[in-house]
């Protein structure tokens, strides 16, 4: 079945994309084409997309799927294996809550107001990960724009600017400052938990040895542009002169590739690397099609974390109006237009596409929630769902497909009409 499909498909390539914990998905999904003999000769990769990449370009084939899936099942299995309260953060929290005063015992639901603090802060990371909820592109470009934005622009007729510029709001967070130190915080999370446990599941000279050329994308933080790094790039290729000192050395670059790959900012700290600092592309960049089909593939598999919902894809000034706080639908939207230019360019250029992604995403699976049972039941689900567009695949091309329409439809359900017709693909 391998040769048949290499004879059809020609040389192929695995886009993952990011999503966090919804990225589980794209391994169940990623494990059946695999079993079903299509053999990968390059793949992309970018956030979540990157941790599932690890076990495929280890060991090219069924058994890196699998191991793929096993590092889901029994380590990316809860919120806790994922990351922690940064320690910065976590220590001066822990100062914060230390001075408030003894006077408030009896407020509260539980009778001390510093109890209910402390366990607030037990509870961050899940309040983070609901408020960012956001467009990936949306969050991306905002946080970069408005970081340079702010370090670039110093005019004092800017209203905003100049409050906060005032010497006695200045002197407050100055002496703020002092004592709690918030200026040098990078970040509220730590992910340290599962970069360690990544580190010690997967051996870095296979797979910077491995026959799968692996393109991590990454976005450079000074232009906001999108950076590609591989496991053959000359600085990190290990020769027969290089010592043990020197294969750390290119072990340890590259891990650093990973993890600015990986790191979603402001939630995860960015990663610096020879004066520049580089995060997750996946916010600003969502679906690499450009960089996709620059590498010359004949079949390209995109793996999207964002359901299969209906989406009102043309403008409509009252309708967008009230969709201003609908964030998800706006991140529907953009990655429905780009789904829209990668088949003209498949169309264009005679390449076979297919873009894979959830029907809908269950309770209890998110950005960074997670659970064992959820898991379970995507595994099974997906599975079974792959099996059916597998044995249709080819109705799934979107090279051969009618272009995607504009429709007018407003709901999210994947029901329309004539006149107000869903997106479905």
């Amino acid at each position: 079945m391998s040769g048949d499909f290499t004879n059809k498909y020609g040389k192929v390539l695995f886009v993952f994309c990011g999503g966090g914990c919804k990225a589980v998905y794209q391994a169940v999904a990623a494990t059946e084409l695999v079993k079903a003999g299509f053999a990968p000769a390059h793949i992309m990769s970018a956030s979540a997309g990157t941790c599932n990449a690890f076990g495929f370009v280890e060991h090219p084939g069924v058994e890196g799927a699998e191991k793929t899936l096993r590092i889901w099942e029994q380590f990316i299995n809860s919120p806790e294996a994922i990351y922690e309260v940064h320690p910065f953060l976590r220590e001066r929290l822990a100062r914060l809550l230390g001075v408030v005063p003894q006077v408030t015992k009896g407020w509260g639901a539980s009778g001390s107001i510093l109890h209910d603090l402390k366990r607030a802060v037990m509870f961050l990371p899940l309040v983070i990960s609901l408020c960012v909820r956001m467009p990936f592109r949306i969050a991306g470009r905002t946080v970069s724009f408005v970081f340079r934005l702010m370090d670039a622009v110093a005019s004092q007729h800017k209203s905003f600017r100049r409050l906060v510029q005032a010497p006695e709001i200045q002197e407050v967070f100055d002496e703020l400052d002092k004592f709690f130190e918030f200026k040098r915080m990078k970040a509220f999370l730590d992910p340290l938990p599962l970069l360690a446990r990544l580190g010690g599941e997967f051996d870095l000279q296979k797979v910077l040895a491995s026959p799968i050329v692996w393109h991590i994308l990454t976005e450079r933080y000074e232009d906001g542009s999108t950076f590609i790094f591989t496991n053959k790039d000359a600085d990190i290729t290990i020769d027969a002169s290089d010592d043990s000192r020197s294969k750390k050395a290119k072990h340890d670059l590259f891990y650093r590739r990973i993890r600015a790959s990986m790191a979603l900012y402001p939630l995860f700290e960015m990663v610096e690397m020879k004066g520049q600092r580089f995060l997750d592309a996946d916010l600003a960049n969502p679906l690499p099609v450009e960089e996709a089909f620059s590498l010359c593939c004949d079949t390209i598999f995109m793996f999207l974390n964002v359901p299969r919902h209906s989406v009102r894809a043309e403008p409509n000034p009252l309708r967008d109006l009230g969709e201003l706080n609908d964030l998800l639908r706006l991140n529907e939207r953009y990655i429905h237009h780009r789904i829209k230019d990668a088949q003209e360019l498949a169309k264009e250029r005679g390449v076979d596409l297919f873009i894979i992604r959830p029907d809908e995403i269950p309770p209890g699976l998110g950005l960074l929630e997670i659970d064992k049972k959820v898991i379970e039941f995507v595994k099974t689900h997906e599975q079974q769902r792959m099996k059916d567009y597998l044995a249709n695949l080819d109705a799934h091309n979107l090279r051969f497909a009618p272009p995607l329409p504009n429709p007018g439809c407003v709901s999210i359900c994947g029901e329309g009409s004539k006149e107000t017709p869903c997106v479905g693909y």
